[in-house]
């Protein structure tokens, strides 16, 4: 893993491995940085990045509404992926999409037998959820946890989630949403909590009755726990949910914008003018992305501070044809978040949480904890393991990278191996 401090006899060789592993990971996380920015696109336009927020910089790859960022370098659309990179277009093959993998080349295919699992640059297929699909919502993935959990529309007219099990399916809720188009849920990186909008209170109990009274609803997914935000109502409009990654925040976006912490806690509430209210939310930046507005007057495109709210920009109004399309973000990764170490006689194990969907990872090393005297490239997984790691004290920071760009480093850890 770490390397120890050198002994006289080993100097030449641990120079010359450090100079080839900085030389390579200097070459790319210099490029990656270099490049690093938020990448705003409103149905088939890119309008605006970091330093030139709410300008034309140029059409996306391919004409697609609501392009999804996924597996690191994919623009993922309903028909298939485009390669980033290359413009190349790739085939999902039969099916159609219900979900995706942010960080690796992965997507979620429902099919008649069940849920696959298509890896998009090797194309080998995986039967996760199997079983009929006709009853299928969507499904949502937890990129650190790697877990997919989709919803189901039993006959009884509730809904149930399942994940991916060792001998088929697993049941871990069945619940009602209060809508169900689109359906309105989002899972935490981690793979520890969904949010959703719940329904607590309906006119019947079978597939006809109508949902009286909604709140937002927060499961535990290692406990089992349902808790609700305690602010049941009518239903309310249709909206979106969004987790906010950089400062852990629930968003749900409809006539209003609600904030809520982890915990359901309601911390903000502000209206949103006109009929268009689309968000984005950048766990590089923490910046918040706005379009709101109507067909007839045109959208305004603002930018604030997702912590603070403070608008960051004078908002961007756009030509009354784009006035109201999906707002997709192009971003690179977070700072990566819950670095542990379990050190097991001479072996490390380092465990993180991936935000903002990082495709790879470095790991930064020191003696102290305000140096960094080597590097260590690592794959994509938010985990890794070093065995027979000399004895001595490391100070280290875990760094995600994408095709747009290297993300900030994690808190710092000491990890002692005696």
């Amino acid at each position: 893993m770490i390397a120890p401090r050198p002994s006289r006899g080993a100097d030449a060789i641990l120079t010359a491995m450090r100079v080839t592993m900085l030389a390579s990971v200097l070459a790319l996380v210099t490029v990656a940085q270099a490049a690093a920015q938020d990448r705003l696109f409103t149905m088939f336009r890119e309008v605006g990045a970091i330093g030139r927020f709410g300008q034309d910089i140029g059409r996306a790859p391919t004409d697609v509404h609501a392009p999804l960022i996924g597996g690191g370098r994919y623009l993922v659309t309903g028909q298939g992926a485009v390669d980033t990179r290359t413009g190349a277009f790739v085939s999902l093959g039969p099916g159609f999409l219900v979900g995706y993998d942010r960080a690796r080349p992965r997507v979620f295919m429902a099919r008649p037998d069940g849920v696959w699992d298509v890896d998009i640059e090797t194309r080998i297929e995986v039967l996760v959820l199997p079983g009929p699909t006709f009853d299928l919502l969507s499904c949502v993935h937890a990129t650190s946890a790697d877990v997919p959990l989709c919803a189901f529309l039993r006959p009884d007219g509730h809904h149930e989630l399942v994940r991916p099990g060792p001998l088929g399916p697993i049941s871990v809720l069945i619940t009602r949403f209060a809508s169900i188009a689109p359906l309105n849920w989002v899972i935490t990186p981690d793979g520890t909590r969904a949010y959703f909008d719940g329904c607590t209170r309906v006119s019947a109990p079978g597939p006809g009755g109508v949902c009286l009274e909604a709140d937002i609803a927060r499961f535990d997914l290692r406990t089992g726990d349902l808790t609700f935000a305690g602010q049941g109502g009518p239903l309310p409009a249709l909206g979106t949910l969004q987790w906010d990654e950089a400062n852990e925040r629930l968003f749900r976006v409809a006539g209003v914008i609600d904030v809520f912490d982890e915990g359901l806690t309601a911390l903000v509430r502000a209206p949103v003018p006109g009929t268009c209210r689309q968000l984005a939310i950048s766990p590089h930046t923490a910046r918040l992305y706005l379009l709101t507005g109507s067909g007839a007057s045109g959208a305004v495109l603002q930018a604030f501070d997702a912590r603070s709210y403070a608008a960051l920009t004078p908002g961007v109004s756009r030509p009354a044809g784009e006035a109201c399309g999906s707002l997709t973000l192009a971003t690179a990764p977070g700072r990566p978040r819950d670095v542990t170490a379990t050190v097991t006689g001479r072996d490390v194990t380092l465990n993180w949480t991936n935000i903002g969907a990082a495709s790879t990872f470095v790991l930064d090393v020191g003696y102290t904890a305000q140096r960094v005297d080597f590097s260590i490239p690592l794959g994509a997984e938010p985990r890794v393991t070093f065995a027979e790691v000399p004895p001595g004290t490391y100070h280290v920071r875990v760094r995600g990278g994408n095709v747009l760009g290297g993300g900030l480093p994690s808190a710092t850890v000491a990890v002692t191996v005696r």
